[in-house]
C-alpha cells in the first residue's frame, strides 16, 4: 500500500467517526444474574473451594497450634526464622515462636538499599500474613499491602501461610465490597490482591507448574472461637 492510499484510508476513518451515533442502550442491558445460594455453611464452602484449586487449610484456635504448625514448616526447610508482617491477627504469635526457637524476620523493605533487602529477605522459605477477608465461592483470600504489611512475606517465600478469623469470610467479592469498612481499607492500602491457591503457570503445552511467580504452597490457617 502506497503512502497516498493510506492516508486516504485513514483520512476515511476519521470522518466517519465524527458522524458515528451510537445508540442508546440505557436500561437494555439486563444486570447479571444473582448467583446461586449455598447449601451449607460459609466456612465449609470456603474451605472445600481452597482445597480445589490446591490450597490447604488448618483450622486453630489457639497460638500455641499456629505456632507449632509454623516453627514445624521452618524445621522442614532446614531454616530458624521466616517472613511475617510486623502485626498480625495473633498478636502473641511471635512470642509462641521465639519460644520454639523460631526468628520472626519482618517483611518490610527499609528503603536504604532494596536490592539488598530484597536479597536478603529471599533467604527464607515460610512467610505468615493476616488476610483481610476470605471468598467462600471462589476459596480466595484478599490481603491489603502497605508499609506494615509488606508484600515480601506473601510473594517471595515458597510457602505462605496466611492467618484467617473465620468471622473474615464473605460470600463472594461482591459481599465484601459492599462493606463501608472494606472500600476503606482498599483506599488506604498501597495495594489490595486477591490469592487464588498457589503460584501457577502453564506453557504452550499445558505443563503446569507450581511456584513460577510465587509460594508453591498456600497454607491458611482459620481461626475458629
Amino acid at each position: 500500500m502506497n503512502t497516498s492510499a493510506r492516508t486516504e484510508i485513514l483520512a476515511r476513518i476519521r470522518r466517519a467517526k465524527q458522524k458515528a451515533l451510537l445508540p442508546d442502550v440505557t436500561g437494555l442491558t439486563p444486570p447479571p444474574p444473582a448467583p446461586p445460594p449455598f447449601d451449607k455453611p460459609l466456612t465449609e464452602v470456603f474451605i472445600e473451594a481452597l482445597r480445589a484449586v490446591q490450597g490447604e487449610y488448618h483450622t486453630i484456635t489457639h497460638v500455641e497450634e499456629a505456632a507449632e504448625l509454623l516453627a514445624a514448616a521452618c524445621r522442614n526447610q532446614g531454616q530458624d526464622a521466616l517472613l511475617a508482617w510486623d502485626d498480625l491477627p495473633l498478636p502473641e504469635l511471635p512470642q509462641a515462636l521465639a519460644a520454639r526457637g523460631i526468628r520472626v524476620i519482618p517483611s518490610r523493605l527499609t528503603g536504604a538499599d532494596r536490592k539488598a533487602d530484597l536479597r536478603a529477605l529471599s533467604r527464607w522459605q515460610v512467610g505468615v500474613t493476616g488476610a483481610a477477608a476470605g471468598l467462600a465461592r471462589t476459596g480466595s483470600i484478599v490481603l491489603h499491602g502497605d508499609q506494615a504489611h509488606g508484600r515480601s512475606a506473601s510473594l517471595m517465600p515458597d510457602i505462605h501461610f496466611a492467618i484467617l478469623p473465620e468471622a473474615r469470610i464473605f460470600p463472594d467479592l461482591a459481599a465484601w465490597i459492599g462493606q463501608d469498612a472494606s472500600a476503606q481499607a482498599i483506599a488506604r492500602s498501597s495495594n489490595t490482591v486477591i490469592i487464588t491457591g498457589p503460584s501457577r503457570t502453564a506453557d504452550i503445552a499445558q505443563t503446569l507448574t507450581m511456584g513460577a511467580h510465587g509460594p508453591r504452597e498456600l497454607h491458611v490457617l482459620l481461626i475458629r472461637k
